[in-house]
């Protein structure tokens, strides 16, 4: 009786086998930023992959932000970050061509949970840094660039404040389309001012201290 034999692994698969094989090392075992990983071809004959597989396998991971190379040393695992992960979402956004009513719907529901954590959670610093976002927006609210470059400060601080990270990675991405679309359709106070305030008034922001109109 003749045995059926297994086909090779084409080389995309090679490649996708040795990143699952990767993440799982890393991930699974905890391994902290910084963390030197072995040498490539350790690497790649403990996965069972070529040399050439496990260096595209690791290239993926580097756009994945989860290891960092660097020329002359050793391949690390990278800082904790959510800029990758905002970077792929904010793309897929764009892609999907959302309407601006999508994404200001989708911005208050996450702003009202942000806020409330933020009440709890933030420090005087942050308190004070948002009172003074708040205070140059209502001293320039027919200048829509200065508006706009404070509603981002603003938002980032908030974040920060609530001191959970997924949050960032959901809502930095909308941030910036919203950004993007007032720009566009010129939408001054209505957007740039009075979402930011009402929505936070009325979503406990105003337990922060911080002065609304």
């Amino acid at each position: 009786m003749s045995r059926k034999k297994f086909n090779p692994l084409e080389r995309f698969e090679r490649v996708e086998y040795a990143v699952g094989s990767l993440k799982e090392f890393i991930i699974e075992g905890n391994l902290k930023p910084g963390t030197e990983l072995p040498p490539e071809s350790e690497m790649a004959k403990q996965i069972g992959v070529s040399k050439f597989s496990m260096r595209e396998a690791l290239r993926v991971l580097q756009a994945q932000g989860l290891v960092d190379i660097s020329q002359g040393r050793r391949t690390r695992v990278a800082d904790l970050s959510v800029g990758h992960a905002t970077q792929i979402m904010s793309i897929t956004l764009r892609r999907s061509k959302s309407p601006l009513f999508h994404l200001t719907e989708a911005r208050r529901s996450l702003e009202g949970a942000i806020a409330r954590l933020a009440a709890i959670r933030a420090e005087v610093a942050q308190i004070e840094a948002m009172q003074k976002t708040f205070s140059k927006m209502e001293h320039n609210k027919g200048n829509l660039k200065v508006c706009v470059e404070e509603d981002i400060k603003f938002h980032n601080i908030l974040m920060r404040a609530s001191k959970n990270i997924v949050f960032e990675m959901m809502f930095i991405p909308l941030i910036e389309l919203l950004m993007e679309s007032r720009r566009e359709t010129s939408i001054l106070r209505s957007l740039c001012w009075k979402i930011t305030s009402r929505s936070l008034a009325s979503n406990e922001g105003a337990t922060l201290n911080i002065p609304l109109p």
